[in-house]
């Protein structure tokens, strides 16, 4: 992969992550389109070479993903025994702000959007 690819995939799923804090799209949808990102996509360690001598430009963004992701992983990771649905909404609203706390620590989170600007801007300083 080069670095305008990895660029891309990154951009998409920034882009995703703000639709998902913006409530643009469902959570249920949020969660299968952002799927087990950045796992899979040949940006970790065991990356081609090419890959892997242009992964250190990345390393926030990637990292940032990975905190995504390890959030999605516990809501993924819940028994399947159903729950009340109010414990689900709970969960899910819980995870979207956790998702908003990710937003406003990593300046190198990428999607414009209202939402995520005004994150942003009250992180200045901190």
């Amino acid at each position: 992969m080069n670095e305008v690819e990895i660029s891309g995939l990154l951009d998409a799923h920034d882009a995703l992550v703000a639709a998902g804090v913006e409530g643009t799209l469902s959570f249920d949808e949020f969660v299968m389109a952002y799927g087990g990102f950045p796992g899979g996509y040949g940006l970790e360690e065991d990356a081609a070479a090419e890959t892997r001598a242009i992964l250190p430009m990345f390393r926030k963004r990637i990292a940032f993903h990975r905190l995504v992701a390890g959030v999605l992983l516990g809501f993924r990771s819940v028994p399947e025994s159903p729950m009340p649905d109010n414990a689900e909404e709970f969960m899910q609203k819980a995870i979207i702000l956790r998702l908003r706390q990710f937003v406003a620590r990593y300046p190198d989170f990428k999607a414009e959007s209202p939402v995520v600007r005004d994150l942003l801007s009250e992180n200045v300083g901190r």
